[in-house]
């Protein structure tokens, strides 16, 4: 796990001091060395975060057959690939996965992408077709942004190293603003929230042609594409789902330095925390697992029962950590400079707070529990597209099946949420509804008043949520490529990597989510049970409570009652954020929706934080805020 930074010139770069700049601005990435690679027209350079093979000869940018690479990222399956390479003739001298991926480029051109399992950015100087290939993985684990300022291409792995090219200056997208800041969504496009920088989206490759030096974006992973028809029989297919995941954790845990684990509570990072101990007991291991988690006072908020029962069925040693409000606001402009851009929920500072605990115990793995959810139907949100699906099928005994057991093992009032979803999905489905009728009916009931926000509306968000909303398998889709996964993965990757560790996510492993992301409804919510073929394939393998847990309260924070209960500091907080914002907020209009919140105790999510958040972002890194 590293750093990556690159620079193309049309001309001869004369100065080697601004990719060594760009690089200084991610010596987190990887504390354990830099280093470059220097040619008339283009720069790479690499920060090293030694993860397999310690030794120097893992060093990068790494020449190979006159091939030349900076990679950030772990190619899980590279043993395997390498005996394939022996047997076709190449040979090694390093022990590293980088080697691999060069030799593989040597023998299958950009085409070996579709051999590695991992996640990686990585930038391939090829010296005999005189062009750069520059390729993400699958799912966007790894990051890749890029820029053209002054006819000059720049890449890295982090926004911020933009700010150290010479005249380049953060100016604010005011249409992905308007996503942040209305539905709480990002990175659903390749623009990211400062203008004119983009990223290479997950499972797309960047070829720069250095003698037109002109480029194109090809995506060449798609997993409706990749997914296959497979025959069902529930017990088969569970025995399968069990034998990826475990393929996937095993995979994963390949590496020469300490492996620990997040720890929620919840089945996702439960059943990672005790396949590895399967793992390691079936190896005659006698090492012990370490995990990390989050707790908190607030009983309704805090996992640690679970946690304890899982760590005690494992007999892992438990680090614990508690963020809290106090600690939030001093917090605060450090992550968002690690983060690159405003995020949405504070409970990116409690990840922030795990990892911060992990560093302290050298932990520089850690798996976490990212994905299911996306393709296993995990979230709430799903069950009124559930009860779409079977009511637009005309299976009525499924579709009220599901709504009295929704009733038996969540209760009245959940009940009427998930069917009110039922309604917002239907709504979508009908093209006939006028938009602005569907909205109002939404929102009649939600307390949102958009009115304060003086941006121009677009229709990307709706048009993904119209097509999302089609189906459970289209939702699937567009949490796993465009809603929820390339968020959640930035949040990872940023704040593991302030840290300098490397976080693995084995319910990414590409099998396992193709296989399962095709599976029938019924087999991803059961008698209103979540996840339910994942369950039935850890049955053997997690503890009956962790098994048959029917609440899900997610990795969050008590975001809501920490508001409330220090509103009286967060009114002044956004009405700061409203003067720096001035120019696309109405602050009066914003601050009457705060004391109303207060006043009649609403049940408010995201938007009060997206504010404070996005103002402070705009501080720290300088954002400019044209007229618009």
């Amino acid at each position: 796990m590293c750093g990556i930074s690159g620079i193309i010139s049309k001309k001869a770069i004369e100065s080697i001091d601004l990719i060594k700049a760009m690089n200084d601005l991610i010596n987190h990435r990887g504390p354990d060395g830099e280093g470059f690679y220097y040619n008339e027209n283009f720069n790479f350079g690499h920060r090293r975060l030694s993860i397999i093979d310690l030794s120097i000869l893992g060093k990068q940018p790494m020449i190979y057959r006159e091939n030349v690479i900076t990679y950030n990222g772990e190619i899980y399956n590279y043993l395997e690939l390498k005996e394939e390479l022996l047997t076709l003739g190449y040979d090694f001298t390093s022990t590293t996965d980088t080697e691999v991926i060069l030799a593989a480029y040597d023998f299958w051109g950009v085409e070996c992408v579709h051999k590695f399992n991992g996640m990686w950015a990585f930038a391939i100087y090829d010296k005999k077709n005189d062009s750069i290939f520059m390729s993400r993985d699958r799912f966007g684990v790894k990051p890749f942004y890029y820029t053209v300022f002054k006819d000059l291409f720049y890449f890295g792995s982090e926004i911020k190293q933009f700010k150290a090219v010479p005249g380049f200056k953060f100016k604010m997208n005011f249409d992905r603003t308007y996503d942040f800041l209305n539905y709480g969504v990002r990175n659903h496009t390749a623009e990211t929230l400062v203008s004119d920088v983009f990223q290479l989206k997950g499972g797309h490759n960047l070829i720069y042609n250095l003698k037109t030096f002109k480029y194109i974006v090809v995506e060449w992973y798609n997993p409706i594409l990749s997914s296959k028809n497979i025959k069902l029989n529930f017990e088969s297919t569970s025995e399968v789902v069990n034998k990826l995941f475990f393929d996937s954790v095993s995979l994963q845990l390949r590496s020469d330095v300490k492996i620990g684990a997040c720890l929620s509570g919840g089945i996702d990072s439960s059943a990672i925390v005790c396949t590895v101990n399967e793992l390691l007991k079936s190896k005659n291991l006698a090492e012990m697992q370490e995990t990390v988690s989050a707790i908190f006072d607030d009983s309704e908020f805090s996992e640690e029962k679970y946690i304890d029962i899982v760590t005690d069925h494992t007999n892992t040693i438990s680090h614990k950590v508690i963020p809290s409000f106090a600690n939030l606001f001093p917090e605060l402009e450090k992550v968002i400079w690690h983060q690159d851009e405003p995020f949405t929920s504070t409970s990116i500072f409690a990840q922030w707070e795990v990892f911060k605990e992990a560093s302290k115990h050298n932990l520089t793995v850690m798996l976490d529990g990212q994905g299911a959810d996306e393709y296993l139907s995990g979230y709430d949100n799903y069950y009124g597209i559930l009860l779409a699906d079977y009511f637009k099928g005309a299976r009525f005994y499924r579709f009220f099946e599901e709504i009295k057991c929704i009733y038996n093992n969540y209760g009245l009032s959940k009940m009427i949420g998930f069917i009110s979803w039922f309604f917002n999905v239907i709504l979508y489905n009908f093209p006939l509804v006028p938009e602005k009728l569907r909205l109002f009916l939404k929102h009649k009931f939600s307390h949102n008043k958009r009115s304060w926000l003086k941006l121009r509306p677009n229709k990307i968000i709706r048009d993904i949520y119209r097509t999302a909303n089609k189906s459970m398998f289209d939702m699937n889709i567009a949490q796993l490529r465009l809603i929820t996964i390339p968020t959640l993965l930035q949040f990872e990757d940023r704040n593991s990597m302030a840290f300098s560790i490397e976080s693995r996510v084995p319910f990414l492993d590409y099998r396992l989510v193709e296989y399962c992301i095709q599976l029938p409804n019924e087999y991803k919510i059961n008698k209103s049970v979540t996840k339910y073929i994942f369950r039935d394939a850890m049955k053997f393998v997690l503890p009956l409570k962790i098994i048959n847990r029917k609440d899900k309260v997610g990795f969050t924070t008590p975001q809501e009652k920490w508001i409330k209960g220090n509103h009286e500091f967060l009114r002044e907080e956004i009405s700061k954020s409203c003067d720096v914002l001035n120019t696309i907020i109405d602050k009066d209009l914003y601050l009457d929706w705060f004391d109303e919140a207060i006043k009649n105790d609403f049940n408010f999510k995201y938007n009060f934080w997206n504010l404070i958040c996005l103002a402070r972002w705009v501080k720290v890194f300088e954002v400019e805020m044209v007229s618009i």
